[in-house]
């Protein structure tokens, strides 16, 4: 009796436990994205910027300029944490290169709808930045920006 007692108050507790867990809101994803891409992308002088970011879901885009260069990152949130899945540039902007990319089609249709809103206000100049990565560059969970890379 005292075996199962105890296992129903450790079931009660974690069961409790994850019904007080809230989902992220959107600010503080976008503020852990930032910070994973300020983290991963950072040079001692070069800063990178990261804005707009959009987000569906568990799934981001998120802008990044750094000095003259430019680009997309593709995210994917797990658990409390968001991993770069893949650095791009003007291909981002596309549904089909997006679900490509093992994102759900549907998802990729909405994410790229919002990246067009949220860079309609940006300028022509800031948008060729943006599309100036060549090429996808494929991430592996915690992977730094390899050197072999253009960017």
């Amino acid at each position: 009796m005292k075996i199962l007692l105890v296992g129903l108050v450790i079931s009660t507790f974690f069961y409790a436990g994850h019904a007080i867990a809230h989902p992220q809101t959107e600010a503080e994803s976008q503020e852990k994205i930032k910070a994973l891409i300020s983290k991963t992308f950072d040079q001692p002088n070069l800063k990178v910027q990261t804005t707009p970011i959009v987000i569906e879901g568990k799934v981001a885009i998120a802008d990044w300029t750094q000095g003259q260069k430019g680009g997309r990152a593709l995210l994917r949130r797990k658990h409390a944490d968001w991993e770069i899945i893949a650095c791009g540039g003007a291909g981002f902007k596309d549904p089909s290169a997006v679900a490509s990319a093992g994102i759900p089609k549907g998802i990729a249709q909405k994410i790229t709808a919002k990246l067009s809103t949220a860079e309609a206000p940006l300028s022509a100049q800031k948008i060729k930045q943006l599309d100036s990565f060549d090429g996808v560059v494929t991430m592996g969970h915690g992977m730094q920006h390899g050197s072999d890379s253009k960017h």
